[in-house]
This record gives C-alpha cells, structure tokens and sequence, in this order.
C-alpha cells in the first residue's frame, strides 16, 4: 500500500477553491450585485461620491481627481454607464446635465452630474439607483484579490448584437497620396531646388512632371537637374523615369513620369488598416459598447466588428461609418460676400484652381478653399454644451492647430469659415474677430444625442482612408437564448449518459472517473473565465466534445487496471502497473489532438478559433484530472482495509 500524498490533495482542493472563485462571478445574478456595474475606480468614494438622492433625480459628484484629463475620462464613464443601465432597466426620458469642464482648486478638480427621468411613479430615484446596481456589495480590496474580476462573456452568436464587415477604400487611398504628392513635389522643387515646375499633373496611373529648364540646365556647375533626378529617388512611394531620355520637347519642357510603387503601396494599406483598427476601437471604447470584437479579416483590407448586446444596428453602424474627418475651410468671397448659392453650382472652369464646391445638409453650394487652415487632427477636447437653445460641440486644438486658427481668422476678419465634417459642410460662421485662444464650436441644429456622438468620434479621430460597410447584419438574442439551451440539455444529457455508463462499468473506477469529469468541466469554465474568454457556438460545441474525450484515459487507466488484476498482482501493484503503463499512450493521443487545436487557434479566425480554444483547454485539464486527481482517488481507496477494488461491471465477471 502506498502512503497518501497530502500535498497533492491539498494542491486540487486549492485548485478546487481557485476556480470557483473564477467561476463565481460568471453566474447569473452574482456579478451584477456584487462586482456592481460601474469601474471599478469610480465606484472608489474618494473618486465619485455616493450618488445623492433627489426629489426627481440623481447626482453624483467627481472628486478627488487630479487632473482635467482624467476627471473628463471618468466623466464619460460614469454617463456612458448611466445610459446603458438606465435603458436596461427601463427608465424613460431620460436626461443627462453636466459638464466635464474642471472647476479648480488648490488640491483637485470636481465636477457634477445629475440624471433625470419621466417615469419617477414607476421607478423612484431611491428605486432606481438600486436597481442599476451601479455599486457591488463586495469590497474594493476583495475584488481583483479573492474575487477576480474576469469572467467568461457571451459571443454575438449567445447575446445577440451587430455583425459589420467594413471595406476600406484604396483606391481612395492612392488617390490621396497621388493628390498629396502633386501638393508637395512642385513646391519642393520651386523652394528647395529652384527648378521651375510648371506643373504636376495627373495622367493615368501616373503623375507628369513638368519643368521649364533654364539654359543651364544639365551644364558643369549648374546642380539643379542633378538635384531633381536625387530628389525623386528620395520619395520612397514612386518610381520615376524621364520621359524623352529627359530632352526637352518642341515647347522646351522636361518631363518626368511617376508611378506609385506597387510594394509601397502595401506597406501603405497594411499602415492604413492599422490605422483604422486602432481607431475603431478607441470610438468603441468612447460609445462604452461591451466587450466588443474587431479584427482584420486575413489577407484582405477588411475589418470585422462584432458588438455583442448592442441593440440598434444604425446606431452601431454609424459610429463605425462615419470618417470623422473634420476640416476648417475659408469661403471664397465673391462681391464682398460668401460664396453661396442655392441653383445651379458653378462648373470647375468657373472657380480658382485652389478651390472646390462643397454642399451644406440644406443643399446649399458653397466655393470653398482646397487647403484647410486646421483640421481635426489638432483637436485635443471635444465636449457638448448648450449654445442659447442649441446644442453645440465645443473643441480645443493644440499649439499646432490654435497658431493656424488664430493666424487665419485675424487676417480674414469679416469672411466667412466652412465648418467641413466628411465633406459636408456643417456651418459657415462669420469671422467677426480673430480667435486667438484655439477654441471653437460645431453648431448644426444637433440632438443632443448626435452631438454626443460627433464629440466621441472627433475625440477618437478620423479614419485616415474612406470605409464602406460591406456586410451588415443585427443577430437576435432569441437565437442566443435557444443555443443556450439547448447546449446546455446536450451538455447535461451527454455528461449524464457517460457517468451512468461508467459507474456501470467500472463502478468505484467509475466513481473516481465521475468526479475527475466534474471536477474537469469545472476547471475549463473557470480557465475560459480566467482567459475573459468569449463564449461562442463552435465554444459550446468543443466543450461538449471534450467532456467525451475527457473519459478516454480514465477508460484506459481502469482497462489496463483490471488487466494487472487478472494477471494475480495485488491492487497496489495493479493501479501503480495501470498509470505507469498508460501514461505515454494517453500523452501521444492527446498532444495530436492538442497540436491540431493550437492550429485552429494560430490560423483559425472567430468562431474557428474558439472550438479551438475550448478544445485545448479541455485537453489539458482532463489529463491533469485524468492522471493526477483520480491516481490520489486511488491512493485514498488504498488506505482501507479491504484490499479489493470493485472495478468490474456490475453484472459481469471477475476477481476484485
């Protein structure tokens, strides 16, 4: 008989301890109260004070912060919270007031929030605050420490939500750096170089170049030619050849031809999905939309955004959608006034080279200037407030962007200002003095809720190419509820069935192999909810395999168990025999099949590569409980003083 190796039991029932308490939170009606839906940093009083009650409201106040940046991020937090569990539970009419705008002192910065609603008789503010369980029940210091704060979340297949498949425009793309360098390549040469560059014009795929060369060109002392041939091997985006072996034609021009570079070209568009990716996470961050996933589609400009439990798809679809590209423009004047009109726009031959007609919301043209004085590129605040009756955005540029705005509405006093988002002119205000102090408003007869929205994706940033939804669809949450269930019945109707087949079988071998699976599919949960693993269909599918798969070694350890009893040895010697014998036969079997899941998961892409999750973890938790929770079983079974071991099926043959 071999002595009880109490470390080992104490390891699984620490282990045990460990992944209830990572499973914990993931139970319905456990995270909510207890965990509480707010950040956990705002819930901190030192930060956000317990809410005040009101007669028809609620207000909360932030402080203790130590700068206008972060007391602006809880700020958004703590509304965006307000709204989501204010829709959830119902409340109507709901409104929101307060402004972010720090309010100094000698030690932090404060600022208040106040929430309003129409339905007070259903839900009184007293009611309501505890009903959106915006506070947990645990402590600050248990959470993170005893109880984790991951937990497992339920894919767009589960919870229902917006399913987007956006394609990036790079065509678009090229013609934006085919446009940026005809900007640049003519100036470059007639400031750095002083070559005399007509023009650059666009022929195709390519760009002409034309020079007016002086009678020097190309003699010994004169560099200029030298200089433009080593500045177009300088731009790493073309290719360049002269045309006419770079003699002058019958109208004494040079001229270059210029192609894009094809593998310069990738790099660009690898760049630019970067570029989008990290964009649209940070305006879904800013839109507060839980857990969501956005991920490029392999080897094509495409990005896929799944948004679980967001409910309205247009809404979704929008902050997605929209570029957020925000330009200041001057209006051409013509007769000393604006440029405007509301019939026929003028063609291209009637306006300067360095303009363009842009249309407003209501259909007005408007001749605006090509080149920007600012753009949102040098945004560092935007916020909403009230205007008089309007509801406006605020925005602040940085030192870059307030020099231009300031320089710009000081010598064009008296002119008007395009306001431009997306190529769509929002306003054109009149200067009426210079504004110096790099701060300005978006006014267009907004909602409150679309101003909110323009604020969040001017905070996030603009797309630097054009994005078009290619696919966009909204999934139910009944299809979730039904895949739910009826997971669960196959789950719980496929671990009945093996138990009672084993402990059948094998009877007490059969026992210890009942709670090893137990034990095992506890342990899977309680990974995928350490992971903060997404929950899909495919998930559920690889998680009732492996509770197929998961019995396999206990059928080869009980098999080669019963084999060593038939050949005379006792039972230490025969369960020593079976786990030394079997070990490397379940290894191999079951590091293929974890090999091929870790493929699924490199390779493999959203719902692919979440049975491949599930099926590795599954692996590997059932051959620590397959080798080393059932072998204790065993070595505590031993201690007894019968030494038969009831391993046979109930009704057939054998010795022990």
């Amino acid at each position: 008989m071999q002595r009880v190796r109490w470390w080992r039991v104490a390891l699984i029932v620490f282990l045990v301890l460990v992944a209830i308490a990572y499973l914990l939170p993931s139970l319905p009606g456990f995270y909510e109260p207890m965990f509480g839906y707010l950040p956990r940093e705002l819930q901190d009083t030192r930060r956000v004070e317990k809410p005040i009650v009101l007669e028809d409201g609620l207000e909360f106040e932030l402080s203790g912060i130590r700068t206008a940046a972060e007391l602006n991020r809880a700020f958004r937090q703590l509304a965006t919270v307000l709204r989501q569990r204010a829709e959830a539970i119902g409340l109507k009419g709901v409104t929101i007031n307060g402004s972010p705008s720090p309010l100094e002192d000698a030690r932090h910065v404060q600022s208040k929030l106040t929430m309003k609603w129409e339905n007070l008789e259903e839900y009184p503010p007293a009611q309501a605050l505890e009903a959106m369980h915006l506070y947990g029940k645990l402590p600050l210091w248990a959470r993170g420490s005893i109880f984790p704060e991951s937990r497992i979340q339920l894919g767009l297949d589960l919870k229902g939500g917006v399913y987007l498949v956006l394609e990036l425009d790079m065509e678009e793309a090229q013609r934006q750096l085919a446009e940026e360098l005809q900007r640049n390549i003519r100036s470059d040469l007639r400031e750095r170089y002083r070559v005399n560059c007509r023009e650059v014009r666009s022929e195709g795929d390519s760009l002409i170049v034309v020079i007016k060369p002086n009678p020097e060109w190309g003699q010994p002392g004169d560099t200029r030619k030298a200089d433009t041939e080593a500045y177009f091997d300088g731009l790493e985006t073309v290719q360049w050849e002269p045309i006419n072996n770079g003699q002058p034609n019958a109208e004494g021009l040079v001229l270059y031809r210029l192609r894009l570079d094809p593998s310069r070209l990738e790099e660009q568009q690898e760049q630019a999905v970067a570029q989008v990716l990290e964009v649209l996470r940070n305006r879904v961050d800013a839109f507060g939309v839980a857990e969501p996933d956005i991920r490029r589609e392999p080897n094509r400009p495409r990005i896929i955004v799944q948004l679980p439990g967001a409910r309205d798809s247009s809404a979704a679809a929008n902050v997605v959608k929209t570029m957020g590209r925000l330009e200041f423009r001057l209006v051409k004047q013509r007769g000393g006034s604006p440029w405007v009109g509301t019939g026929e726009p003028p063609t291209p031959d009637q306006i300067p080279s360095d303009a363009e007609v842009l249309f407003d919301r209501e259909g007005r043209w408007l001749v605006v200037e090509r080149t920007p004085v600012v753009t949102g590129t040098d945004l560092v605040r935007a916020t909403t407030q009230r205007y008089f009756a309007d509801i406006v955005v605020a925005i602040k540029f940085n030192a870059n962007g307030r020099r231009a705005f300031g320089k710009a509405t000081a010598e064009h006093v008296g002119e008007s200002l395009a306001i431009v988002l997306d190529n769509v002119v929002v306003s054109y205000p009149r200067i009426d003095e210079p504004i110096l102090g790099g701060e300005a408003i978006i006014r267009g007869n907004f909602t409150e809720q679309e101003a909110h929205d323009l604020a969040r994706i001017l905070r996030a940033g603009a797309f630097p190419v054009g994005v078009k939804i290619a696919e966009e669809r909204t999934v139910g949450p009944s299809l979730g509820r039904e895949a739910i269930r009826h997971g669960a019945q196959a789950a719980a109707l496929g671990m009945v069935l093996v138990l009672l087949f084993m402990i059948f079988y094998y009877r007490m071998g059969g026992v210890f192999a009942t709670v090893a699976l137990l034990l095992n599919g506890l342990f899977i949960l309680a990974a995928l909810a350490m992971f903060g693993a997404t929950l899909t269909l495919p998930g559920i599918a690889g998680l009732v395999l492996t509770i197929g798969m998961a019995v396999d070694a206990n059928v080869l350890i009980n098999e080669r168990i019963k084999e060593e009893l038939r050949s005379g040895k006792s039972v230490t010697s025969a369960i020593n025999a079976g786990y030394g014998r079997v070990f490397w036969t379940i290894f191999d079997a079951n590091l293929t099949t974890i090999l091929t899941a870790l493929v699924l998961i490199q390779f493999g892409t959203g719902p692919v590569r979440g049975f491949g999750v599930t099926l590795s973890v599954g692996i590997i938790t059932s051959m620590f409980t397959a080798l080393f929770v059932t072998r204790e079983f065993f070595r505590l079974y031993e201690g007894r003083r019968d030494k038969t071991l009831p391993i046979y099926p109930l009704f057939g043959g054998g010795r022990r």
